[in-house]
Formats: structure tokens, sequence, C-alpha cells
């Protein structure tokens, strides 16, 4: 694959985490706004809905990090190993999102409900960006994804602190 290529492909994976970046802002607001709603304030799963969505955001972060170091040209030992990683654990870290969410979903009371809804639909558009980031990401590596994937899903089994 040539460097033009290559380099469109991250730039797709770039623009992509950039919208769902927009859209995680936005939540992440949200969340720290719930804590003022009696209502919600104690329910079930906001601790860890706003640690995903803060997750998420750190995860956002990784990967536009790793992809200004290729696009630099650093010789990265590991460069496509760490695409693959930090792609990945987004995806993971997103998958935590939805249950959490809804439980405190299920703490909304009607004046509330604007807000959860709101929520919901920004969930959507970031679970959206990072699966089409995911989808460059294996149309870059093709079938080197899987490989690499096999081999650092021991690392990404170490438990984050």
């Amino acid at each position: 694959m040539g460097r033009n290529q290559w380099d469109g492909y991250l730039d797709a994976i770039d623009a992509a985490l950039d919208m769902g970046m927009a859209a995680k802002e936005v939540v992440c607001s949200i969340t720290t706004g719930f804590r003022q709603v009696p209502s919600l304030r104690n329910a079930p799963g906001l601790n860890p809905y706003h640690a995903t969505v803060a997750d998420i955001g750190y995860g956002f972060d990784a990967v536009r990090g790793t992809i200004e170091r290729l696009r630099n040209g650093e010789m990265i030992p590991l460069g496509k190993e760490m695409l693959v990683f930090d792609l990945d654990t987004l995806r993971i870290s997103e998958k935590q999102m939805s249950p959490n969410f809804e439980l405190v979903a299920k703490e909304a009371t009607p004046d509330t409900y604007y807000l959860i809804e709101q929520s919901r639909l920004l969930n959507r558009q970031i679970a959206q960006k990072i699966d089409e980031a995911n989808k460059y990401g294996k149309a870059l590596l093709g079938t080197e994804w899987n490989e690499i994937l096999k081999r650092i899903q021991k690392v990404q089994a170490i438990p984050r602190l």
C-alpha cells in the first residue's frame, strides 16, 4: 500500500474519531450534570457510566496520538500493534457504556427525559464513530488486523488501574 493510501485511511480514522470526540464531550458534560439532578445523583450505574465516557475520551486521545506519530514518520517498532490495540480497546470501552447508561436512565423523571434522550442519541453517535474508525483500521491493515489482534489480546486483558 502506498503512502497516500495509508495516510488516507489514517485521515478517515481521525475524522471519524473527531466527530465521536465532539459527541463524547457533550455526553461528559451531561453525565457531570446528572450529579446535580436529585433523581439521578445516586442512580446505580452513574459512576461507571461517567468513568466509561471518560475512558472513551482517553481512548480517542490514544488513537489520535498513535496516528499523529505514524503520520510524522516516527519509526515505532510496534506502530501497527499500537493502532490495533488503541482502536480495539476503544471498541471494548464503548461496549461498557450502554449497560451503565441504562441503569442511570431507569431513575429518570419526566423533567430529565430530554437529557436521557439526548444522551442516548449521543451515545449512539459515539458508538457509530468508534465502529467506523475500527472498520477503517481493518481496511487499512487487511488480514494483518486479525493477526495483530490475536497477539495483543493478552495485553488487553491486563486490568487498567
